[in-house]
């Protein structure tokens, strides 16, 4: 969620840092449950501060809150892909931290508002793609209506609790959708069109999660319904707010240049 920031982590076979547990309430994920898994890394300080989708052999998909600051320099960010557990290369044979050479906020993110919070991060070459490294589908603009009252799944990296510690294993937590309307009556009244809302009792995206992935499966085939984009602390009684990639497929195709497979 927004509020990029992070904990110092020990040093990997990778060179990536780990920390010590991530979402809120969920447990851990199955190594290479998610193919298509990316973690922004610090590669000053060695951690991984936000999640991201592959899409591509060339493209990640991610909140364009990630990659301000200090994190618009694309010097600054490493994109990890093919890990489960941080502090050890023995259990991701084919993970691998590839270099972007640029990064590609919507022209129209608001920071204030977080509105169109939403980026892409151009690798410098292809990856190979194996069983381990596999991009994601995008939603088509009309599946499965808005998304309202169904479930999702969101991996991640994050702290456990709010102000908490991140996790050293990728770790993944089911959350429920609901109506805008409904999401403002508990509170997150700004919500707009493009944004979907999450909430779970107990359950919840935190920090360091942002970016990350919102997954739904279509006849066993997964695709990336909403990226972690804000909300209140971790876990409380008002729904999270991710920005609804549905809305963003255009903006998406045409930036990379071409069509991407997509759900029906």
């Amino acid at each position: 969620m927004a509020t990029v920031a992070g904990a110092v982590m020990a040093v990997s076979p990778l060179g990536i840092a780990p920390p010590a547990r991530a979402v809120v309430g969920g447990q851990e994920a199955r190594p290479h449950q998610y193919p298509f898994m990316a973690g922004l890394v610090d590669v000053v300080e060695r951690r991984v501060m936000c999640g991201g989708s592959l899409i591509g052999d060339r493209y990640v998909l991610t909140a364009a809150h990630c990659l301000t600051g200090s994190y618009s320099d694309p010097t600054r960010v490493g994109v990890l892909l093919g890990d489960h557990d941080l502090t050890t290369g023995a259990d991701s044979p084919h993970a691998v931290l590839a270099t972007p050479d640029r990064l590609l906020p919507h022209p129209e993110y608001d920071p204030d508002t977080q509105l169109n919070d939403i980026a892409l991060v151009r690798l410098a070459e292809p990856v190979a793609l194996n069983r381990h490294v596999r991009p994601i589908a995008l939603p088509a603009a009309y599946a499965h209506g808005s998304f309202d009252d169904t479930q999702v799944e969101v991996p991640g990296w994050g702290t456990t609790s709010y102000g908490g510690r991140t996790s050293d294993v990728l770790r993944t937590v089911a959350l429920g959708t609901m109506s805008n309307a409904a999401c403002a009556r508990r509170g997150m009244t700004q919500v707009t069109t493009t944004q979907i809302c999450t909430y779970a009792p107990g359950r919840d995206t935190c920090q360091y999660d942002s970016g990350g992935p919102l997954v739904r499966a279509v006849g066993g085939r997964p695709y990336v319904v909403g990226l972690v984009s804000y909300g209140r602390e971790c876990a409380t009684d008002t729904p999270a707010v991710n920005t609804r990639v549905r809305s963003y497929v255009n903006w998406i195709e045409r930036t990379i240049g071409r069509r991407l497979p997509r759900a029906s």
